[in-house]
């Protein structure tokens, strides 16, 4: 159960792939991982706290199957953000996806399971909203990372694309 007075808010992800989801929220969330018991590993970020539960019956599903289908999580700045994306592509996780809004724009990801994540920037890139005022709602990802790379200190390392 979740602790109120805690200082952060916990998700809990039960999984089949413990190893790889606790590696891959480790990045995002820039903690090191913590066991807790046999079953569980806790990782801690600014404001969130995900622990990873390893299930001996969990299959691979899709994410609609334990009603989580996405996951959304607001950076402060584009500096906390560099570090993320940095491990994260390490680990060979790019976006599939860019979208914006006004004054913001969320690269989508996804963890081990499938289901999506949605990493917010509170920035606008790569759109305007068109004459009769509607935001688009699709980015190019490289557009993005191409913008938070042109910022003073903000080199995001990306692997080569596949051919």
């Amino acid at each position: 159960m979740n602790d109120v007075a805690a200082q952060a808010i916990e998700l809990r992800l039960l999984t089949h792939r413990p190893a790889e989801m606790t590696e891959w929220w480790a990045a995002l969330l820039g903690g090191a991982p913590q066991s807790m018991n046999a079953r569980m590993t806790a990782i801690h970020g600014d404001y969130l706290r995900v622990v990873i539960e390893r299930s001996p019956i969990a299959l691979d599903y899709h994410p609609e199957a334990s009603g989580v289908t996405a996951i959304s999580l607001a950076l402060s700045d584009l500096q906390s953000a560099r570090p993320a994306l940095n491990r994260l592509s390490k680990l060979g996780s790019q976006p599939h996806r860019a979208t914006g809004q006004p004054g913001v724009t969320a690269l989508w990801f996804r963890d081990p399971n499938g289901t999506d994540v949605a990493v917010h920037l509170p920035v606008a890139i790569a759109h305007n909203a068109t004459a009769t005022g509607v935001w688009p709602d699709e980015v190019d990802p490289k557009d993005v990372f191409a913008y938070i790379s042109s910022q003073p200190s903000a080199t995001i390392h990306q692997p080569p694309e596949s051919e």
